[in-house]
């Protein structure tokens, strides 16, 4: 697990660099805490454990700042619904969100699996919008529901 915690680490380094971005060591940090997690988590969850681990005197604007930077570079994303962070399953491939993400939220289990959204979903949802007069931003979409498990 550390290993792929680390691989995930190198290719979010990249990634900054290739468009300019500077992952600190503080952005790095929150991204390693956010790694670790399966299922999305809190700032303030985060912040616990970031001053337990790396930074005893951090203060919430810390967690928020590293947070956005993380969410705006691709890297993390923020669920709406419950205001939780979560890392991108797809650091490795070069997919963009441009299109939307689609997250997919088990209300048993809390587990969130992400879905890019493909083109005939973003073209009848599109439709759909039209029909109403609506033009959305590229926000991501989350359906909450149960998986497999929880039936």
């Amino acid at each position: 697990m550390a290993d792929n915690r680390q691989a995930q680490l190198d290719i979010a380094q990249r990634r900054c660099e290739a468009r300019g971005l500077r992952l600190t060591p503080q952005r790095r940090q929150v991204m390693a805490l956010l790694l670790g997690h399966e299922a999305p988590v809190s700032a303030y969850d985060l912040l616990d454990e970031l001053q337990r681990e790396h930074q005893p005197g951090a203060k919430p604007p810390t967690i928020y700042r590293a947070l956005d930077f993380l969410v705006s570079a691709g890297l993390a994303h923020r669920l709406a619904s419950t205001n939780r962070y979560l890392a991108c399953d797809h650091l490795a491939c070069d997919h963009g969100h441009e299109a939307g993400t689609l997250f997919l939220v088990c209300d048993g289990c809390g587990v969130v699996r992400e879905a890019p959204m493909d083109n005939p979903l973003r073209r009848q949802l599109n439709r759909s919008l039209d029909r109403e007069g609506f033009h959305a931003d590229a926000q991501p979409l989350e359906m909450h529901g149960r998986c497999d498990r929880c039936g």
